[in-house]
């Protein structure tokens, strides 16, 4: 380049730049940018929200019919409920809200619940409550003895259909002085005063028409309330399980009177009685399936798992679609 004159050195110098731009540049379209950067831009443009979080909801609802304000469940409960104001409350004696319950299990499975709580109306246990304060079988006075009159009432009522099992509570009661209006005359003493005058089989069994099995149980239940094993107190503030701990060191008290006492009496928001016999034709029929019993028919053990997957959906109100199992199969008590 020394022999060149200035002007010829000049152009060379710049055909040489020309040369290293052309060069750069092919070099640089030849270059695929960045997965990582490519991500990142992809992420940063994207305007809508991804499909997977739009999908994910606790109950899958199949149309936009299945949907319902909590107002519409109040106004149901209170339409139920003679002269109900706008401010009742509608807390269970267990503390838990059935407007959330009903929220809850009119949206759960696919809404399978909506029309027959639509029809039959909230469960009438808990509109009588916030209607009066009590349980059905609640006496006038709080004297520790309202958990004594509904296991009463539900040993009565053991394998009995509903009628039957609802006049051998009368006939009970009447031997008591008692009333279904009032069962206040219904306590442990009342019981024991007709033991200790030794004619058990004149004075309770005949009358009442009460079996002896069930007579026997309930003179222990008796004696373990006058007793203090078992009282109002112990039984509402223990857990589902260890009442029923509790319960079954009663002769004649099992599982299935157990869920009655812990589902009709305490409120207990989750209970599932697979060894009631409706509770498991009302989930045959709703979900049209057919069990491992005679017949096709669900059985308690065969068909446990199966029973308890169906009305998984709705926990922890499964109290509430048990409920309505017994109103599919129209069981009246």
């Amino acid at each position: 380049l020394a022999s060149l004159s200035a002007p010829q050195n000049q152009v060379m110098m710049m055909r040489q730049t020309r040369a290293s731009t052309m060069a750069a540049r092919a070099v640089a379209a030849s270059v695929t940018p960045s997965p990582k950067k490519k991500q990142k831009v992809h992420h940063a443009s994207a305007a809508t929200p991804s499909p997977q979080v739009k999908q994910r909801t606790l109950f899958p609802i199949e149309d936009n019919n299945n949907t319902i304000t909590r107002e519409e469940i109040q106004d149901l409960i209170r339409s139920h409920i003679p002269n109900a104001s706008d401010d009742m409350s509608t807390e269970t004696l267990d503390g838990w809200c059935l407007v959330d319950a009903l929220s809850h299990c009119m949206q759960a499975s696919n809404g399978i619940l909506k029309d027959l709580i639509k029809e039959h109306g909230p469960p009438k246990c808990y509109l009588k409550y916030f209607e009066t304060g009590k349980t059905n079988t609640r006496g006038g006075c709080e004297d520790g003895y309202q958990s004594f009159r509904s296991l009463c009432r539900i040993v009565a009522g053991q394998q009995l259909a509903g009628s039957a099992a609802n006049k051998i509570w009368g006939r009970f009661l009447d031997v008591v002085g008692a009333s279904k209006n009032d069962t206040t005359n219904l306590t442990p003493q009342a019981i024991l005063s007709i033991v200790r005058n030794n004619d058990i089989e004149g004075d309770l069994r005949a009358p009442s028409g009460l079996s002896n099995a069930k007579c026997r149980c309930i003179i222990a239940l008796s004696e373990a309330f006058e007793g203090g094993e078992l009282s109002d107190d112990i039984l509402t503030s223990a857990s589902d399980e260890e009442v029923s701990l509790k319960l079954k060191n009663v002769k004649g008290i099992g599982p299935w009177s157990v869920d009655m006492f812990l589902l009709f009496e305490c409120h207990r928001k989750d209970i599932l009685p697979i060894g009631d016999l409706a509770v498991r034709n009302g989930t045959a029929k709703l979900w049209k399936v057919k069990g491992k019993g005679k017949n096709g028919n669900m059985c308690a053990q065969k068909d446990k798992h199966l029973i308890e997957s169906l009305h998984e959906p709705f926990s922890p109100y499964r109290s509430i679609s048990s409920y309505y199992m017994y109103q599919l199969v129209d069981v009246k008590g």
